[in-house]
């Protein structure tokens, strides 16, 4: 990694910090793409350089990152939701792949950012185990995914190597789902949702960094190319889920939320609560990956540890 020129979009989200502060460690030259530039240079002291738009961008790349989009769970899907959780995505990867197109970039890799809702969501009783060779599922997650990969399709000729990256719940310290899930869970008011058959596919974020920087490292191999699914490789129900939260923060689990409760309160959006999937990262695997947190309670141990 070291002298690596890399620009990054979502830079500023729960993964991308977390991703710039270790290839800071690892001496890579950074730019962050952001609606925030002065947030993102006292965020690092300088150590980064901030754009807001692509007129300001100069220079070759090295690495691309793009990861921007706002978050899939954390309003009420209106019409008007919708419509920014695809501009954020789809809107900004066409505009990222127009610019390094018209400024000649050749990258030596392109990741790429989608998540395991491309598979579509379902209860436990009709899930199955899926691979990156999977189809596409049918619900609005589902399609929000895939246009976002077909979004950047057109970065594919401008690199050595184009991965896209799906995603599961990335679980880590003060961020994403846990950081939405604490409080309740700390008071004894968290709950098993539906039937609590639904599968999470989850993966601890210091995994997730590891396998970025595994996925960066293979230059000389260019068959490393195309979707990689971004889980642990044994995924759990919401009821397991539950339990292991629960019990490493030593409190009862004692609101659950029945489907009718999900549905009246999360509208659309309250799919993504009652339906799952189980996702399982078998490129990584293929590639050696080794997993410090394959295990769900082992990894909630080390985050309530470090929270």
């Amino acid at each position: 990694m070291t002298e690596q020129r890399i620009l990054i979009t979502g830079g500023t989200g729960f993964i991308g910090q977390t991703l710039i502060n270790r290839w800071l460690a690892q001496g890579a030259v950074i730019t962050v793409l952001s609606r925030r530039p002065a947030w993102v240079q006292r965020r690092w002291g300088g150590r980064v350089k901030s754009v807001s738009g692509f007129e300001q961008l100069s220079g070759q790349f090295d690495v691309l990152i793009n990861l921007a989009g706002e978050g899939i769970a954390d309003k009420r899907w209106t019409r008007a939701r919708k419509q920014v959780l695809q501009d954020s995505r789809i809107a900004l990867t066409r505009d990222l792949a127009a610019w390094a197109s018209r400024s000649g970039q050749r990258f030596r890799v392109v990741l790429s950012g989608s998540a395991i809702g491309y598979y579509g969501g379902y209860s436990g009783a009709d899930d199955r185990p899926y691979g990156e060779q999977d189809a596409q599922g049918s619900d609005f997650s589902a399609q929000l995914c895939a246009d976002w990969e077909a979004a950047a399709e057109p970065l594919r000729p401008l690199t050595e190597r184009f991965l896209i990256l799906r995603t599961g719940i990335v679980l880590g310290v003060h961020g994403g789902m846990l950081k939405r899930l604490w409080l309740p869970f700390s008071l004894g008011l968290g709950g098993i949702i539906g039937d609590g058959r639904q599968n999470l596919s989850w993966i601890h974020l210091h995994d997730y960094c590891r396998a970025v920087d595994l996925l960066l490292s293979h230059d000389a191999d260019s068959t490393i190319n195309g979707v990689i699914n971004m889980t642990a490789p044994h995924p759990v129900t919401n009821h397991d889920f539950t339990l292991n939260l629960a019990r490493e923060l030593h409190r009862p689990a004692l609101l659950p939320m029945p489907a009718m409760v999900v549905k009246l309160l999360f509208g659309e959006m309250g799919e993504l609560l009652l339906k799952g999937q189980d996702v399982r990262p078998l490129r990584l695997q293929e590639l050696g990956f080794s997993y410090d947190f394959a295990d769900n309670r082992d990894a909630l141990k080390d985050i309530v540890r470090h929270w």
